[in-house]
């Protein structure tokens, strides 16, 4: 009979311990479904505070957009008007400003511009140099001051375009 009750306590043991390990291991997956819900719940109250936020935003947003001085810099920067008596003022960027001695101010045959087909007419406009500054290395002009290279010889020498190329950007 001593043979059945060490069998009993054994079994009462090993019953007792995977009964243990249940309830531990229904703990455990508890505790981490309540920790993941808590990190969920924290995400969706911060996302819940940022939306208030832009909500409370958009009022003053909609306020400052039709105010005075929004369209006052709307136009000064995105239209480039000026406001009656205001001076616009240019200060060039640092990397931009020609320092030599002498600068030899290019002369320019502006009725010859006028003269040309619209498409090198635009091509003078963005890429001539009708307002640019012609400076020498030396400081001295060339030996040809006088001579104004034609639209064509400046588009060639300059940057590379032939007539063909023209033609090509044009069609």
């Amino acid at each position: 009979m001593n043979r059945n009750r060490s069998f009993v306590v054994q079994l009462v043991i090993v019953g007792g311990f995977l009964t243990f390990l249940y309830i531990f291991f229904a703990l455990a997956t508890s505790i981490y479904r309540d920790y993941q819900l808590e990190v969920n719940i924290q995400k969706f109250e911060d996302e819940i505070a940022q939306l208030a936020g832009l909500a409370n935003q958009k009022p003053k947003d909609v306020e400052y957009f039709q105010s005075v001085q929004y369209k006052d810099k709307y136009a000064k920067e995105n239209l480039n008007l000026l406001n009656p008596g205001e001076k616009l003022i240019i200060i060039p960027q640092e990397d931009r400003v020609v320092k030599t001695e002498k600068i030899i101010i290019g002369q320019y045959d502006y009725p010859h511009v006028l003269e040309l087909p619209n498409r090198n007419q635009w091509w003078e406009y963005f890429f001539g140099r009708t307002l640019s500054l012609n400076v020498t290395d030396e400081g001295q002009a060339g030996a040809d001051e006088g001579y104004i290279p034609s639209l064509e010889e400046r588009m060639q020498d300059n940057y590379n375009v032939d007539e063909e190329s023209l033609l090509d950007i044009e069609s």
